[in-house]
């Protein structure tokens, strides 16, 4: 199994787990999740590439939530295949802490390329936190003041409500930058539809279009 961080912000983390969480590698998950301590107040596990989890894997998900809980702290889980829903539905599992569509914007720097991830389904109470990651982004890179690629990622963005994308829409035209250019990837054919309908069309897949 092999465990992937991304920190959200201050107190909140996802971690992406590919492979099998079993006897063997369940140790691995506890060492990682008690390695944030207090700093983490809501952590995410993204099960899209895990293909197996034992009853030691549940059981260490189990002993964290309730220390978590214990604190006032929150973890769930989300993107799991069929066959680890079925062992988490027969073990009463899926009511704890699953949690399919919560919202996350997850940002990566590669030189002058920034791509914010999209997650989960987004409606309009989400997107001031894609404008406060939007705004943050202009502010760094105004301050290097370098030609910048602005990647919308959405391959995993499970659902766009109609005033969501109108208002991410004003978001991105909100917080451009002369040196700014803006790409939204890996939209399924419903998003591609949606984000053209909302103005975003000539976003998609684009290396070099600007929104000014």
């Amino acid at each position: 199994m092999t465990i992937q961080s991304e920190r959200i912000d201050k107190s909140s983390m996802v971690l992406y787990l590919s492979g099998r969480l079993d006897t063997a590698t369940a140790p691995q998950l506890e060492r990682k999740l008690k390695q944030w301590g207090d700093d983490i107040t809501e952590l995410t596990l993204d099960f899209t590439e895990l293909s197996y989890i034992s009853s030691m894997g549940l059981r260490v998900l189990l002993q964290t939530q309730k220390a978590m809980k214990a604190k006032d702290r929150k973890l769930t889980i989300k993107n799991m295949n069929e066959s680890i829903r079925e062992v988490f539905e027969m073990t009463g599992f899926i009511n704890l802490m699953v949690q399919e569509e919560r919202f996350v914007a997850i940002k990566k720097e590669d030189g002058s390329e920034i791509t914010l991830s999209l997650i989960g389904q987004m409606d309009s109470t989400n997107v001031p936190t894609v404008a406060t990651e939007l705004a943050q982004i202009r502010e760094f890179s105004e301050a290097k003041d370098t030609a910048t690629l602005l990647i919308l990622d959405v391959a995993k963005l499970t659902s766009l409500s109609v005033g969501a994308g109108k208002l991410l829409c004003q978001t991105i035209e909100d917080t451009s930058w002369p040196k700014r250019q803006v790409s939204i990837q890996n939209a399924s054919e419903e998003l591609k539809a949606l984000f053209t309908k909302d103005g975003m069309g000539d976003l998609l897949d684009a290396g070099n279009n600007k929104l000014a």
